[in-house]
């Protein structure tokens, strides 16, 4: 088929792009790589250099805002793309926090875009990134697709109303779905951005891991994993018109995170508060998209900081940390 995954490039997407391939489908990638205004050109560039080397050039490239409309219908016109795989995303709430309004035409306004190209393309089926940030508080449960939504941040409201967009554009215009919701994400080629990765800085630069709500349990989720989530929910039939938490299904505290890095970088931890900012999470339920694709996450948490410090403590750019 040919597949259209908007922010290709991205953590994300170059996996789903290259498991796309290995399957032997046609990939387009539409992507302005974004820095959102946190990524020195010294750790973005290399990464992104390595991310396309990865996925081997073997698709077409359009150097595209998909903010802009006229630019985004020029994509949909020369791929005519049977599925469209949306990534092109913040990857954070505190990034759409420092940057509102590029934020709110990144998420909310592009969304609408790719949707009315994907209803005038006759496009199959429209995937989605969303988030476990659409839950907001956990309160002690692990949360299925059927618990309530109750977002507290900005993000995780962008993502929902991004949910109930699919939801519209298909009732309205029957165009078919699928929605991803991730979390706590990890893995090989990432920016420093996320929890796994600041710590690991913070343990190379100062022999030390401040830990935010050190007792705190996340759902950490091995990219690759991730990915192939994402592929199931664009080709797999039961996937059509369907929401799914995609994680790997075993909460760990941070402190377990931050204990396994200690082991390779010599660091010590220091416990800190819990960052009001974000909700308590934990565990999600994920078993729908396992019983109705047969996705099967593989990579637990000891693995997965073992690979991702294997790649991370051979970067030239670690001399600038």
């Amino acid at each position: 088929m040919n597949i259209l995954i908007l922010g290709g490039h991205g953590f994300i997407g170059h996996h789903v792009a290259r498991q796309l391939i290995d399957l032997g489908h046609h990939i387009h990638i539409a992507d302005i790589h974004h820095q959102y205004g946190e990524y020195p050109d010294w750790e973005y560039h290399p990464v992104l250099d390595q991310r396309i080397k990865y996925i081997n050039h073997l698709y077409d490239f359009y150097d595209i805002d998909v903010c802009n409309p006229t630019l985004l219908e020029s994509v949909f016109q020369q791929a005519l793309p049977d599925i469209v795989i949306d990534l092109a995303t913040y990857p954070n709430a505190k990034m759409v926090k420092k940057n509102v309004i590029d934020a709110t035409n990144n998420i909310i306004t592009a969304t609408a875009l790719a949707l009315d190209m994907c209803v005038k393309y006759k496009v199959q089926r429209f995937v989605l990134a969303s988030s476990s940030m659409v839950y907001g508080e956990f309160n002690g449960t692990a949360p299925d697709e059927t618990a309530d939504c109750n977002p507290l941040t900005l993000y995780g409201s962008y993502k929902l109303q991004c949910e109930r967009m699919c939801k519209i554009w298909n009732k309205e215009h029957d165009l078919e779905y699928a929605i991803l919701r991730p979390s706590a994400l990890y893995g090989v080629r990432d920016m420093v951005v996320r929890v796994i990765s600041k710590m690991t800085v913070d343990a190379i630069k100062h022999g030390k891991m401040y830990v935010n709500g050190p007792t705190n349990r996340l759902d950490f989720s091995y990219v690759t994993d991730v990915a192939a989530a994402f592929v199931q929910a664009a080709l797999h039939p039961r996937a059509a018109n369907e929401t799914f938490n995609c994680t790997r299904g075993n909460g760990r505290t941070i402190l377990e995170a931050a204990d396994l890095l200690a082991l390779r970088l010599s660091a010590s931890i220091v416990g800190q508060p819990h960052d009001s900012f974000y909700p308590s999470r934990d565990t999600l339920n994920s078993n729908k998209l396992k019983e109705m694709t047969d996705w099967s996450p593989r990579i637990d948490l000891e693995e997965g900081i073992n690979l991702y410090l294997d790649w991370f403590l051979a970067q030239p750019f670690l001399k600038n940390f």
